[in-house]
């Protein structure tokens, strides 16, 4: 294993001449500065490029480069500790392979999607954070098996957080004030755990896929439903999550087979907890001040303890 260091220009070596020459278990050290060059492809396996201090190397697109950094590698890459700013399309772009982390980056300003899992499999970012981006979404999740835990995803065009592929987890996010969804999940079996979704434009966490499940999330002050499960989101299970002050449901179940145990529902608009689907179950669930009244079945065959 190798330590590249990098520096900024004029006298530096550009982060790309140094990801170009690394080989698999080396490091590349981006040291302190601006870096407004091209976008940088990471196509060898197991390289690391990382910020020396997190926050302070500079990736600038000047509103005039696509991408801060792009993915090609099969495996074990990691971007770590980068401030990216002005990109005009993806700033991160994981476009194939596996096992790709992207760690405590902070995203402001590019057109397109701010960390964009494309595909592949088994993929983190963990402690990103992600800020008016205009693309489809400030996260978007197209892999499998990945894990996108502590992210802030904020005050995006679009959706916060994008779960577009099946397996993956979003846990322990913050996701606020972005332009539609907070979080939308329309792959199957995923795992929304944790996070905190407050006030989004359209939304709170919407899933249309089958299998998914809930836990623990507080969805908050959301213009339109706090959590919706539509056609589609069949079997799900909701346990535990704090739907409050939403000015529509504070959960809306459309689907069928889903469980919806010991969740807290207040001072939503338009009632508690909505049931229009079939043969869902609802066990155990706290209701306070909704309006016009706490619940609302006009689906068949559900269970309501």
């Amino acid at each position: 294993m190798a330590i590249i260091s990098v520096f900024p220009s004029p006298t530096g070596t550009p982060i790309a001449t140094a990801v170009a020459s690394a080989v698999a278990g080396d490091v590349v050290l981006v040291h302190t500065g601006t870096y407004s060059e091209p976008a940088v492809t990471v196509a060898t396996s197991n390289v690391k490029v990382i910020a020396k201090n997190e926050g302070t190397a500079v990736r600038q697109g000047l509103n005039a480069v696509p991408s801060a950094f792009i993915v090609t590698a099969a495996a074990g890459v990691e971007i770590n500790g980068f401030t990216i700013q002005n990109y005009t399309a993806n700033a991160i772009d994981v476009t194939t392979g596996s096992n790709h982390r992207i760690i405590g980056n902070t995203i402001n300003n590019t057109l397109g999607i701010g960390i964009n899992l494309a595909t592949g499999t088994g993929h983190v970012a963990w402690r990103n954070s992600v800020q008016d981006a205009g693309g489809a979404a400030g996260i978007d999740v197209a892999s499998s098996s990945s894990w996108i835990a502590q992210n802030v995803s904020f005050s995006n065009t679009n959706l916060g957080i994008l779960l577009a592929g099946a397996n993956n987890a979003a846990v322990g996010n913050t996701v606020s004030e972005n332009g539609t969804i907070g979080i939308s999940s329309t792959g199957a079996n995923n795992l929304i755990f944790g996070n905190t979704v407050t006030l989004n434009a359209t939304g709170g966490i919407t899933v249309t896929a089958a299998n998914n499940v809930l836990l623990r999330n507080i969805v908050e002050k959301n213009t339109g439903n706090g959590i919706s499960i539509t056609t589609g989101g069949d079997n799900g299970y909701l346990g535990a999550n704090d739907s409050d002050e939403n000015t529509q449901t504070g959960i809306a179940i459309g689907a069928t087979f889903s469980s919806v145990e010991f969740n807290e529902m207040e001072f939503n608009k338009n009632f508690g907890l909505v049931i229009s689907g079939n043969e869902n179950t609802a066990f155990g669930n706290r209701f306070t001040g909704n309006t016009p009244t706490q619940i609302s079945i006009t689906g068949t065959d559900n269970n309501l303890f």
